[in-house]
């Protein structure tokens, strides 16, 4: 059963009309003055605002959209509407046949059924909203009796590639997805990408991560640059073409992912075009989204479209559980009406996955040897990428601390400034800061931290087990920094910390034996092949050059604030992204101590990943703080604990799994 509704205009008038799966039909009605093609272009600028902002529906827009819902169903499509999900006996399809570019960038999906202030049809139940496509070719669903294959595109580099990956990595390692050797950078050329659609294994999604744009009224697609550096588009109505003669059969989704930059209004156009000669379904972004939107889209998507729980690949039931998923992800973000999608046939199921067996692959090739004998936690954590949090509460280090903690304390009694001596150390230098100077506050750290501490053994054992992606230390030398260089010369790793003149950023190259201060950041990272370091607390640099740290009670609060201004997009999204779907494995934090709790909000603030670990020392009696999540950032979720001196728990790594 399905429910196709045509939305056309004419001159300003716009206008609905329906037929149903049973050759039922409604004539053209008005969607009324208030909703003409001004006020619908209107609403789509301000729900794109709100998605730009990641807030929800103000009240007014959200009373607009339950109008729409309202002026759309009228005219006897609600009655047709009800009937048609009666007989369904479960969730209708609704095609939305959208004849118009200006009405094509509505966000319909938006609608609003009225009285619910989360009725939108992107998350219904009952109803799937799908742009409908109009082909005279016969398809039925594609039998999948293994991994659903997904071959991705990207020309413009890997950094898009790791954050797609690492949201799929649950149904890779379940057997559940196939990831195919992508196609980026130089070897996405117009001919490198029709070579590679020719060749097996044939996919059956094609996923596109980059730029679109139009040449002569028509969609294009921005490919890997030529030979000269110059820019290279292949227009969308060729890659259709290529797409039937190579992969007809077994091609049955294309995702278009517009990164920043991108336009995503020729993506809509461009995935009309390709779902009428190339693909059953295309899904598209209305608007640009964040890369933490994207990563949260893709992940939900596929879960539900290729998940082993499923028991079809019903592209608009996955299409809105990912959207539900995105709302709650992001606290009822109108980014969630970004993705829509483009249907060919008069039903969503594209994928016949009875009869299906999954193996689990290989594991991944970039993750470590578990080390024998350890906590299984701990064991799982170390098997797979994840990212190190590495605090600075360690019984090694705090009588340095302390006693540096003291040193300041006494020159304010000298000095006659109110101070107790219960304040903790970032109260203590904030008041030192300001009746003494920062330059005063440098050099006492200088005098105390230059020789004050010999590096922990354990540093040099954890190195070895920190593979790729984003990993952040607290300490204020580069103890961790140089021990990873030592132990992973084959990669290239970047060092990021607070400078004089907003962030510093050092480069050891792969192979190299200098570390480089770079006069200008990369504009992106791969985190598969790469480490990147993050210092937000400063002091000295792997050169073993002073640079200030933060101590103060105004450096804590402000110590990440720069990572998204000074840093190019890219790499920023490529870095906070990474730490936000890794695993964590934090190591001499507290949840007790105000800078360490700032930290993890900082870092992760919509909640630690799932799979995270943390390492604490019994005689800080935190475990249940963070087995509850008190605390924590996001929603309340704790995390799994072991309780060990980090020295002992350095000590069962060593030997075992790291390099």
């Amino acid at each position: 059963m399905w429910l196709e509704i045509d939305l056309a205009r004419a001159g300003a008038e716009v206008r609905a009309g329906a037929r149903g799966s049973r050759g039922e039909q409604t004539a053209p009605h008005s969607l009324g003055p208030d909703l003409d093609a001004e006020a619908l272009s209107r609403f789509a600028v301000a729900v794109r605002a709100a998605a730009a902002r990641g807030r929800p529906l103000a009240a007014g827009l959200l009373d607009t959209a339950q109008a729409l819902q309202r002026a759309v169903l009228d005219g006897g499509i609600d009655p047709l509407r009800a009937r048609l999900a009666e007989a369904a006996g479960g969730p209708l399809l609704v095609r939305l046949g959208l004849h118009d570019l200006e009405l094509q960038a509505v966000p319909w999906e938006a609608l609003c059924k009225p009285g619910e202030a989360m009725g939108f049809w992107a998350s219904s139940p009952d109803l799937l909203p799908v742009r409908g496509v109009t082909t005279d070719e016969p398809w039925q669903p594609r039998a999948v009796r293994g991994a659903l294959r997904l071959l991705a595109v990207a020309p413009t580099g890997s950094a898009g590639l790791a954050v797609l990956r690492s949201a799929l990595a649950e149904r890779i390692d379940a057997g559940e997805i196939e990831w195919l050797d992508p196609i980026e950078g130089p070897a996405a050329s117009v001919s490198g990408l029709f070579d590679r659609l020719r060749r097996e294994p044939i996919p059956h999604v094609l996923h596109f991560l980059g730029h679109g744009g139009q040449q002569g009224g028509a969609p294009v697609l921005r490919l890997a640059d030529n030979d000269d550096g110059d820019e290279t588009w292949l227009p969308v109505e060729l890659l259709a073409q290529q797409l039937k003669a190579s992969l007809r059969g077994f091609l049955r989704l294309i995702v278009l992912e517009a990164c920043e930059g991108a336009r995503p209004t020729v993506f809509a156009s461009a995935a009309e075009l390709l779902a009428r000669a190339g693909a059953d379904a295309v899904v598209a972004h209305l608007w640009p989204v964040k890369a933490n939107v994207a990563r949260t889209c893709s992940t939900e998507l596929y879960r539900a479209l290729a998940g082993a729980s499923r028991s079809k690949g019903d592209i608009a039931a996955a299409m809105n559980e990912a959207r539900r998923a995105m709302l709650g992800a992001f606290e009822g973000s109108a980014e969630a009406f970004s993705p829509v999608v483009y249907l060919r046939g008069p039903d969503g199921v594209l994928f016949d996955f009875k009869g299906r067996k999954i193996t689990a692959p290989a594991p991944h090739p970039a993750a470590k040897p578990a080390a024998r004998g350890l906590d299984p936690a701990l064991a799982r954590l170390l098997g797979k990428p994840f990212s190190l949090l590495l605090g600075d509460r360690f019984r090694g280090q705090r009588p340095v601390l302390s006693g540096f903690r003291d040193k300041l304390h006494k020159e304010l009694v000298k000095a006659s400034v109110p101070a107790s001596p219960a304040l903790p150390m970032s109260a203590i230098a904030q008041r030192f800061a300001l009746h003494r100077g920062v330059t005063r506050l440098d050099a006492e750290f200088q005098k105390t931290f230059r020789d004050g501490a010999p590096p922990p053994p354990f540093v040099e054992v954890l190195a070895g087990f920190v593979g790729p992606g984003a990993h952040t230390t607290l300490l204020r030398h580069p103890w961790l920094e140089l021990a990873v260089a030592e132990k992973h010369p084959e990669r290239t790793i970047y060092v990021i910390q607070p400078g004089e003149e907003g962030l510093l950023m050092l480069c050891r190259e792969a192979g190299g034996e200098g570390w480089e201060e770079l006069d200008t950041p990369p504009t992106t990272i791969d985190p598969e092949q790469e480490i990147v370091l993050f210092r937000p607390y400063g002091g000295y640099t792997p050169e073993r050059v002073f640079a200030r740290p933060r101590l103060t009670e105004d450096d804590y609060q402000l110590s990440l604030r720069d990572l998204d201004g000074a840093l190019p997009r890219d790499l920023a999204n490529a870095v906070l992204s990474t730490l936000s779907y890794r695993p964590a494995l934090l190591l001499g934090m507290s949840m007790v101590t105000g800078h360490h709790r700032l930290m993890l909000h900082r870092l992760y603030p919509r909640g630690v990943p799932r799979g995270s670990l943390a390492v604490l020392d019994p005689e800080d009696a935190e475990r249940g703080l963070w087995e509850k999540g008190s605390g924590l950032p996001g929603k309340g979720e704790g995390v799994e604990v072991i309780e060990s001196p980090v020295e002992d728990f350095a000590e069962g790594l060593e030997g075992d799994g790291g390099s």
